[in-house]
């Protein structure tokens, strides 16, 4: 399992804004640099219950969160009404928390064809066997290796205005030998027209929207990012936060959108709102009082 952070709250606040970009935008053509695994088993803990099970416990007390496209994908894999681990979920054996390739293959269906990358064979193999299961064996190419590398040959050499990139790096500058790295990869795709949605985090209020400044100064491109940090219900933070544990006060993570439809912009920003607003003096797993501070910053093309 390559991606140890699965359904906590950095994770909302990507599934999310993807749902809702892959449903307006409809690519004919969606691809991941870092899919990890296509969803996982639940695992019950203080940062999951604030993660995806904190955000389906309070999803219906928000008109806007609940009509969202992940709410209704979460209903079908945890199962609808019981948003505790263990939900028995439609059409597999168990709850399951779903990564960003399950949703997108739930959203696109064999609309599109897909492009999935990991360096994990464990995490390959499943996405196979998920494909396999949901009769799209033969829409998905999966890549155990450089998903840069991968990406940059599926999309930048064949159907790049058609399609939708999913760039989520744990490390936004490493890359393998003769490649380029994911800030480098996504630069050139925003260049060349293809929709993107690149996810980052960081641990400190200063790095704000930071992805969305590195992008703007190697594109010159129109830019939207959305993030979202972890602060007190007052909204004051004292200290910088922790990657590790995504919940701690300081800590944040964000989106950068770029050239997708205003409708999807808009959708994200009414959803970050609504998360913010839903979160509210909701606690955090050590117990404090907690609060979710939603900020847009945009930059137009130069």
């Amino acid at each position: 399992m390559a991606n140890r952070h699965f359904g906590k709250l950095g994770e909302v606040w990507k599934h999310l804004p993807l749902c809702e970009v892959l449903a307006r935008e409809r690519p004919s053509l969606y691809a991941e640099t870092h899919a990890g695994s296509a969803a996982y088993a639940p695992v019950d803990d203080p940062e999951r219950r604030y993660g995806v099970y904190g955000f389906r416990a309070v999803a219906d007390r928000d008109a806007v969160l609940a009509d969202s496209r992940y709410t209704a994908h979460l209903d079908r894999l945890l199962g609808a009404g019981d948003h505790t681990v263990g939900a028995a979920s439609g059409g597999h054996d168990g709850a399951l928390v779903p990564g960003s390739p399950a949703l997108a293959m739930l959203e696109l269906g064999a609309s599109s064809r897909y492009v999935l990358c990991d360096m994990d064979p464990a995490s390959t193999e499943d996405l196979r066997g998920w494909a396999s299961w949901h009769g799209l064996a033969d829409r998905v190419t999966t890549v155990t290796g450089d998903g840069m590398a991968a990406v940059a040959v599926h999309v930048l050499e064949t159907a790049t205005a058609s399609a939708v990139v999913h760039v989520d790096p744990y490390d936004p500058d490493a890359r393998e030998v003769g490649s380029q790295s994911a800030l480098e990869l996504t630069a050139r795709l925003i260049k060349a027209g293809a929709g993107i949605m690149y996810w980052y985090g960081f641990d400190a209020p200063a790095q704000r929207s930071w992805a969305l400044r590195t992008l703007h100064a190697a594109t010159g491109a129109a830019l939207w990012c959305g993030d979202i940090l972890v602060t007190a219900p007052d909204g004051g933070v004292r200290d910088d936060g922790d990657l590790g544990r995504s919940t701690t006060p300081g800590t944040g993570c964000g989106i950068v959108l770029a050239n997708v439809r205003q409708q999807a912009v808009d959708r994200c920003a009414a959803l970050g709102t609504a998360l913010a607003r839903a979160y509210d003096g909701v606690p955090l797993p050590d117990g404090r009082p907690g609060a979710l501070d939603f900020r847009v910053t945009t930059v137009a093309a130069t």
